[in-house]
Order: structure tokens, then sequence, then C-alpha cells
């Protein structure tokens, strides 16, 4: 059910965290897309949890809700399951294998890597190309993931009336949504190596990818804007919802910049070099050229300039559809704020058009 590399018809990309699900449709649009259909929906506190679903039932229903107010005709789907839960290896395999025998050598090779049983995991895999050492052989990307967590996606898909065509992996659909931004840079042949940033409502997702090689690094982090929320809510005396709805519409008092914002920021830029260190750690010969920030946070103004001054690495947040048209019965205000917040669903929509 993990889908690498195969071409379909189109998708709705379905994305989901801990606060909300996202749907969104593309359509092609001369060379690029065009945003046909798109929506969000709240979930409920506690349906996921580290990721984890922990009430299919809850999200099943809020994504139906979803699809409905966005409109879309679309009935089948690509998903994705967290890249904290796979396992990849690259594999060196004989060139002249048939692909029925490729894939029974893929199997077979996987087993020795995969610490589960390989009946309870899903595997796919994708031919890179000729090894660069001896082309006789092939680099073989394989990916692995225990089946609950496709087997989960597919049951929440069904719930919602929907079909999951695929299951992809969170890191893959974002590096297909990562073209879209380096097409919107001048230099983008002088910054072979980008990492996107993205700062979500618990978690704090980097990636970081080769031009040439795709993703090399993934890390997460236990961080983000519910943090700033929480904060509010304990400082103002508010709940959860007045504390997310003054948040979003500036509805908070004088101090609120200097007493809760900018500690906030600082604890951001804190665990977003941390997440970069790490990097740095396992790959020295490498460096960071560019960096895409995304999220639910990159919507704090000037939290970009912030986070370049403190890395000393150009940043730009991530907005895949800059210039790209939108349908009009897509509200275009609420879409644009919440664009650096779609990255998966844009990499996951955009499965339907390229491999």
């Amino acid at each position: 059910m993990l889908g690498l590399g195969k071409k379909r018809h189109a998708l709705l990309g379905v994305d989901f965290s801990a606060a909300a699900i996202k749907v969104l449709e593309l359509s092609r649009s001369g060379s690029g897309y065009k945003v046909e259909a798109f929506a969000v929906e709240p979930l409920p506190e506690g349906a996921v949890v580290d990721k984890e679903c922990r009430d299919a039932g809850a999200i099943g229903a809020a994504l139906e809700r979803a699809v409905k107010r966005s409109g879309t005709r679309l009935r089948h789907c690509a998903m994705a399951v967290p890249s904290s839960t796979i396992i990849t290896r690259t594999l060196r395999l004989s060139s002249s294998l048939s692909q029925a025998e490729l894939e029974g050598q893929v199997s077979v090779e996987a087993d020795q890597y995969i610490p589960y049983n390989i009946e309870d995991v899903s595997i796919d895999f994708q031919v890179l190309g000729k090894n660069a050492a001896n082309p006789e052989l092939l680099d073989v990307l394989v990916v692995a993931s225990r089946k609950e967590h496709v087997e989960s996606r597919v049951a929440i898909a069904e719930a919602a009336k929907l079909t999951a065509d695929l299951v992809d992996v969170e890191a893959y659909a974002v590096e297909h949504a990562s073209s879209l931004l380096l097409d919107q840079l001048p230099d983008r042949e002088q910054k072979p190596i980008v990492a996107v940033v993205d700062v979500g409502a618990q978690v704090t997702s980097v990636y970081v990818m080769s031009q040439e090689q795709g993703v090399i690094y993934t890390r997460e982090q236990d961080f983000g804007g519910r943090l700033l929320t929480e904060e509010i809510m304990r400082r103002y005396d508010m709940d959860m919802q007045q504390a997310g709805n003054a948040k979003i519409h500036g509805e908070l008092p004088p101090d609120y910049p200097v007493s809760v914002l900018e500690p906030f920021k600082q604890s951001m830029m804190d665990q977003v070099q941390r997440l970069l260190q790490y990097f740095y750690v396992t790959r020295p010969q490498d460096t960071i050229d560019q960096i895409f920030l995304g999220g639910g946070c990159a919507s704090i103004p000037g939290i970009d300039e912030q986070l370049e001054e403190v890395t000393g690495t150009p940043v730009a947040i991530a907005d895949p559809f800059r210039g790209m048209p939108v349908a009009r019965r897509v509200n275009r205000q609420r879409f644009l704020n919440d664009a650096p917040a779609t990255l998966t669903a844009c990499g996951l929509a955009m499965r339907g058009f390229v491999g």
C-alpha cells in the first residue's frame, strides 16, 4: 500500500495532525497546478497523539466533513504515515533481474533489515538507478512500515467514504511539494541542499533534501504552536478555544508580544537550531544552503527573518502555491493563510500526477 514512483489519476491529498485534518485537490494547469478544492477541519482533543491515530472514528468523521465542505468530487485519496514510523534501506541488486525477480529479491533482502515479522509489514521499493561504483548493480530504495500504520489510514479513508489509493511517507510528500518551492528560487542551482522546517501544533519536523539525492535526513521534536496556546491560556485565564481564537485574531492584551510571544519565539529558535545541529553532526561534510519554514508557526510575523539571523542561512516561508491559480469556490484568503501548513497535503495531491 506504500506507493513509490507510481503515476496515477488525480488524488485528494489528505493530511492530519493533532490539531486538524486538511484536504486538498489539485489539477494540472499548463506546466503547473491549480488549486481546485481545499478545507481544514479541527480534530477533537486526543484523536491523534504523537502522530498515532487514537480515535479513527472521530478522524474519519472529521475527514468526511472536510471533504463535503471542500466541494471536491474526488473519491480517491493519498495519505501519509509519519517518517518516524518507517524503516528505509538502499539495497544493491543485480541489474539483470526481471521486475518479478526484483520484487522477490527485495522481499528476501528486506527481511534481514526489518526488526518485525515480515508478514506484519507493508513494503514498497523504487529503483534509484545504476550504482555509481558498479553499473552491473542497481541501487534500490526499500521503504517499510508496520501494517497497522497503513491500515489505520485506509480505515479512516473508508469511514469518510473515500478510497485510499496510496499511502505515502510524510518526508517523501514534503519532497514532492519542495520541488515547487525550489522553482521559486532564482539561484536554485547554487543551493544543492535545502531544509524544510515544519513547526506544527505539537511536533517540529526537519526534512533535509539534496537536489540530486532527494531526502537525506529527517528528524522530529516534540515542540509546536500548542505550547504558545497553552501559555496564553495560563496567563490570561482562557480555555483552549478562546486562546486559539485570540492568537489567530490578535485579540490579546498589550503585554502579549513581550511577555508571551517573544519567549516562545526564542524557544522555537532553540529547538530548530538543535534539530539542524543533529544534521551537521551526522553529515559534517554537508552544508544547508536554504531553509524553507512551514507549519502553522510560520505565520508569526518576522519569524523567518529571526530564523535567518540565528542560523546564518537564507530562510523563506514555505508557500508551494505562490503564483498558482485558485478555483473560485476556494476561500482564497483562508487558503493563503494556511499555505505554509499545507506542504504534506500538497505533496500528496501531486502524487496523482507525478511519481
